[in-house]
This record gives C-alpha cells, structure tokens and sequence, in this order.
C-alpha cells in the first residue's frame, strides 16, 4: 500500500491516480497520522501543498519518523519538506513557475530516470526553491539527480541508501510526458 500524505493540494489527487496505477493508494491528512500507519505502508509519499515546509509541523515530525524505515518520496512540498528536514535551506526563488513546462538534465545513472532520455521536459508548479549555497549543509546520502539547466536550480534527489526520493517537479502533470516512468 502506498500512503499519500495530503497537503491539501489540488495536485493531490492527480498525484493519487499516477500512483494507483502502481499499488493501492491509502490519503492520510498529516493530522490524522499515526505512527501505525508507517507499518502498513509500502511507500510514503508527501504530497504537493501550499506554503512552505515550516507550514506543515505535522508533515516534519512524520518524515523523521519514517526516514530510514520505508521508502519516502516528497512531489514539490514534499521535495522542499524532505531538504529542509535534511540540512536545506528553501527560498523564494526569482521566477514564479506555476504551469511552466521546462526542460531538466538528469544524472543517468539515477534510479529515477532509468531509461530515460536526457533532457526531459517536465511541469513546474513552484515559487520555493532549494538555496544552492545550503547545499553544502544537506546530508551527503542524498545526491542531486537533476537540474534546471538554465536557472541551476535542482529539481530533484535520491537517498538510495535510505530510499529517500524528492522531486520538485510535478510526474503527475500533463506537462511532465514521462511522468509515469518516473
């Protein structure tokens, strides 16, 4: 079972339906969380979400307690939640991109993209970005798999060691073509 922590997103649901297509998807509100819920589940996915991560004090106290015991993948929110909780910094970045289709360059010996050709264009609902001078502070197990190729900024992670996954981009959007192999 896949256990799809909402945000309250309208992104949520799409989000849903993509991962339905992989194994049964159970929506949690992070305020109805309970530690049980990590054992019953197979992944734990952080959903899209307005605000920043410090909005989400529910969300936080999840991730560490799940880091390391289950597969985690944050979607946007929860890409920004995951760094954060990790050492990041999260910052307004200088362009709003919202609905914004762009290309991204991705390591192609990552998980994520395997058989993937690179570049990928891919939808872009953000105004918060990872601060590329605090990447220095995040944990050296997660690695950045790719970036915006013309703003530099990364768009996602992998932590194989922890199976940990983070993308700020949208697979759940029309605008992301290889959203489902992703």
């Amino acid at each position: 079972m896949i256990t799809l922590i909402d945000h309250r997103d309208s992104f949520t649901r799409n989000l849903e339906h993509l991962l339905a297509e992989f194994d049964r998807v159970r929506i949690i509100d992070r305020k109805s969380f309970s530690s049980s819920d990590i054992a019953s589940s197979r992944l734990l996915v952080f959903s899209p979400g307005p605000g920043n991560p410090g909005d989400y004090p529910e969300s936080q106290i999840i991730y560490r307690n799940a880091k390391g015991k289950i597969p985690i993948l944050g979607v946007c929110l929860g890409f920004q939640l995951i760094i954060e909780e990790e050492g990041g910094i999260i910052i307004r970045q200088s362009q709003v991109l919202h609905g914004v289709e762009t290309e991204i360059e991705f390591d192609s010996t990552s998980q994520t993209y395997a058989g993937l050709s690179n570049p990928l264009m891919v939808g872009r609902y953000h105004s918060l970005q990872i601060d590329g001078q605090s990447l220095g502070s995040v944990s050296s197990d997660i690695i950045i798999t790719s970036t915006d190729p013309i703003r530099q900024t990364p768009l996602s992670f992998e932590d194989r060691k922890r199976r940990i996954y983070g993308l700020q981009f949208h697979p759940e959007s029309f605008l992301t073509g290889q959203g489902r192999k992703i």
